[in-house]
């Protein structure tokens, strides 16, 4: 796509990145948990765009023009990438871009024109598992059976995911001093660095509280606990003193659910967490307990089986 400046290109690219860099300080805006995220998307599209010979640090990001995210949409769109992971990939470029603005090295047309490319259009239906109370215990029972420490670990994992409807990556980041075990509500910092107030029911913090109680008995006298939530647990059942990963939580679910036959991503416990607040209470109770912004987000995470919604049909009589 960009054969006929690469050359150009290349030497500007020469000069090793700094903290002035716009792809650098792009990521410094954002949370660590989405800092992986967006890296791998911005590696994926820098390779898609002709760089692959280059660090990333090291791409003249702001060289770029608005027919280079064309190009990139349309190749996004020819390996049959859903929309929303099309617009990802736009969104990280603009946000690099908009670094480079700020740092003048574009102009404000220039970016102007950038943002005007769109993603590809439309949307995709959810792919959202409703966890039912049944599987949850199900889960919850396979975890109990497991005499290692990841059964405690697990069930703690899962009761906080999904009695609360946290994301992975908040979960991952809590610390103890955000738990309040009186009150059972959790201190997270979410999305766009908001600080919020979550609660899960009494089961859920049992589960919580046997994980913490192995955990301290298995500290050497004169060890202080650890400061965060979730350990890193390796083979041999060995408990370190690191936090969980992301990653982890995700295999945790895949794991989980392969004992109990069904394909599980950590975002379906947020998914059905949701869906059953809006079965059992309300849209609007739900979007406080969410902290959607906008209704029609919740609404989205609807994702009740579509029995009931022919059931729902076969009532509307004459």
């Amino acid at each position: 796509m960009l054969d006929g400046r690469t050359e150009g290109l290349l030497s500007t690219a020469e000069k090793r990145a700094s903290p002035s860099n716009p792809l650098t300080l792009y990521l410094t805006r954002l949370a660590p948990s989405s800092q992986l995220t967006m890296r791998y998307v911005l590696q994926d599209a820098a390779d898609r765009l002709g760089f692959e010979a280059l660090n990333l640090e090291e791409i003249p990001w702001h060289h770029l023009q608005p027919s280079d995210v064309i190009a990139l949409v349309s190749t996004l769109r020819s390996d049959g990438y859903a929309p929303n992971t099309s617009s990802l990939y736009v969104n990280a470029v603009r946000g690099v871009m908009n670094e480079a603005w700020r740092m003048s090295l574009i102009s404000q047309e220039h970016l102007l024109k950038m943002r005007s490319v769109k993603a590809i259009a439309g949307t995709r239906l959810s792919q959202g598992r409703n966890l039912r109370r049944t599987l949850i215990q199900e889960l919850m029972a396979v975890c109990a059976a497991d005499p290692r420490p990841q059964g405690l670990r697990d069930a703690a994992i899962i009761a906080i995911l999904y009695g609360s409807g946290m994301r992975k990556s908040e979960s991952v980041n809590l610390d103890l001093a955000q738990l309040d075990f009186t009150e059972r509500s959790l201190r997270v910092t979410a999305k766009g660095n908001k600080e919020l107030i979550k609660y899960a029911p009494g089961w859920a913090f049992e589960k919580l509280n046997a994980w913490l109680q192995l955990r301290r008995s298995l500290l050497v006298e004169g060890q202080q606990d650890d400061e965060f939530l979730f350990n890193r647990i390796r083979r041999g059942s060995h408990i370190t003193r690191e936090r969980i990963t992301k990653h982890a939580i995700y295999y945790i679910a895949r794991q989980r659910g392969a004992q109990v036959g069904v394909k599980i991503m950590p975002h379906d416990f947020r998914r059905s967490f949701i869906t059953r607040v809006i079965e059992e209470h309300d849209l609007s109770i739900a979007q406080k307990l969410a902290h959607h912004t906008n209704i029609q987000t919740t609404a989205n995470y609807d994702v009740r089986d579509e029995n009931e919604r022919r059931r729902a049909i076969d009532r509307y009589d004459l």
